[in-house]
């Protein structure tokens, strides 16, 4: 009995090796927020007044840091060795903790000048539409006494 929903032959592979790298969830998620991030940062340090000063300043501290890791010598720059090393790693982090924080000041008071901005439209706005709904109810009813006359 031949039916014509019936698979004539099958054939079976013998299982192979992984052809594509295994990625862990973790890892790829992990390199996309970096990768966000790093986008982001471009982004609003772009947006930001004074881009040029903080990039300046970001570039000569970087330089600062990199002179004297390499002053220093087999102490690593970032809590190494102890010495002069440990006291190096802790004043670029404390540097750039300060640069860090004055930027979170700038963006405070830009958010807070574009809020005052916002709220000053809105209160614009408002004024506008009242305006103009007192305007159409005076026009309506000039419109119907002048009808009523006829």
């Amino acid at each position: 009995m031949e039916n014509g929903n019936r698979i004539g032959s099958l054939s079976i592979t013998p299982t192979v090796a992984r052809q594509t790298p295994q990625n862990d969830f973790g890892t790829v998620f992990a390199r996309t927020a970096q990768e966000v991030v790093k986008a982001g940062a471009g982004i609003a340090a772009s947006m930001m007044p004074g881009a040029p000063m903080v990039s300046a300043a970001v570039a000569s501290i970087s330089s600062v840091v990199s002179s004297t890791a390499s002053s220093v010598g087999g102490a690593s720059a970032v809590g190494g060795a102890g010495g002069v090393g440990g006291t190096a790693g802790g004043g670029e982090q404390w540097d750039l903790l300060a640069a860090q924080r004055e930027m979170q000041a700038e963006g405070m008071k830009m958010n807070l000048a574009y809020m005052n901005l916002q709220n000053e439209m809105q209160a614009e706005s408002r004024a506008h539409n009242a305006i103009s709904n007192i305007m159409k109810v005076r026009h309506d009813s000039a419109k119907a006494a002048i009808n009523n006359i006829r």
